[in-house]
């Protein structure tokens, strides 16, 4: 590996590392973060702006970002057919496990990496990416983990109308006021290191249950997350920049809203909680092969 490629990855990990280390050593040193709060405040304003603003400024043609979308889309169609299949040989509940192997947190990591790693452009594939994945994570894993689905509760998502807005304008190439532009891309601006900020704090204040299992559940998640990124590449016949903003959202790891739910729901909180450490640890150790792969995949 040479100096200037070792200092492309320095780069775009160090950053995202001290970030995450802030926000773990805050969650440690003082009770006084209000995580929740937080995320709200990420997850129903800054998500939705930042995902209006990234598409409607981009000048990335709208049938590549749809065909990222698709990518998306069969990515988590792949993960949770590979899931399904090794939970049921592994006679783990189905319930519990599917949603933290097969939702990735694109959100939390997936977007700072690409946008580091490929710039405006990765951003736009990854939010792209993202909006799909929050679909999957707030529709079809309610009706997994307990039976249980609204479509209002779906419609409620800011997310949900953010991405609405964002398509009818690029499909029928309406203006954007400079004032809503300018708002949303302010407001958008807050994500990336809320998000890392949060990720920190919430591993340091999750509880890691039986280290064994939980170690065997992560790489299993990201094998699965592995397979179903490359698969996609390979099916879409993706290239350049989209194919390696696919393979580094599919492998990141169990989304923290995995947690979240399993509390919520009564399904094995602690062993989901350990997973999602377990995980997002394993995939930080792996990230310099993970990024050295997506930037071979990109071209670049």
């Amino acid at each position: 590996m040479d100096v200037t490629f070792t200092a492309t990855l320095v780069a775009i990990i160090a950053p995202i590392s001290l970030i995450i280390l802030i926000g773990f050593g805050l969650a440690k040193k003082t009770d006084n973060i209000d995580t929740l709060g937080m995320s709200r405040l990420a997850m129903q304003v800054g998500t939705p702006a930042l995902v209006f603003s990234t598409l409607t400024t981009t000048d990335i043609p709208s049938a590549v970002l749809m065909e990222v979308s698709f990518g998306a889309f069969c990515v988590c169609l792949v993960a949770i057919l590979l899931a399904t299949l090794s939970l049921k040989l592994l006679g783990y509940k189905i319930s519990t496990y599917l949603p933290s192997l097969t939702m990735p947190n694109s959100a939390n990591l997936g977007l700072p990496l690409v946008l580091l790693a490929f710039g405006d452009e990765g951003l736009a594939f990854g939010v792209s990416f993202y909006f799909v994945i929050a679909v999957f994570q707030y529709s079809v894993m309610p009706i997994v983990v307990a039976d249980k689905f609204t479509i209002g509760s779906v419609l409620k998502e800011p997310l949900i109308w953010a991405v609405a807005a964002a398509l009818i304008t690029l499909f029928n190439d309406l203006y954007v006021p400079s004032v809503l532009a300018e708002t949303s891309r302010i407001l958008g601006g807050m994500v990336i290191p809320v998000m890392l900020l949060l990720l920190g704090a919430s591993i340091a204040k999750l509880e890691l249950q039986d280290v064994k299992e939980a170690v065997k559940l992560a790489l299993l998640r990201l094998a699965i997350g592995l397979a179903a990124g490359v698969t996609t590449i390979l099916l879409l016949d993706t290239s350049g920049v989209a194919s390696g903003t696919i393979f580094l959202m599919a492998a990141m790891p169990s989304a923290l809203v995995n947690y979240v739910f399993a509390a919520r729901y009564n399904q094995n909180a602690e062993s989901v909680a350990g997973l999602v450490v377990t995980s997002t640890v394993i995939t930080l150790l792996s990230l310099p092969l993970l990024l050295m792969t997506a930037i071979y995949l990109a071209g670049l």
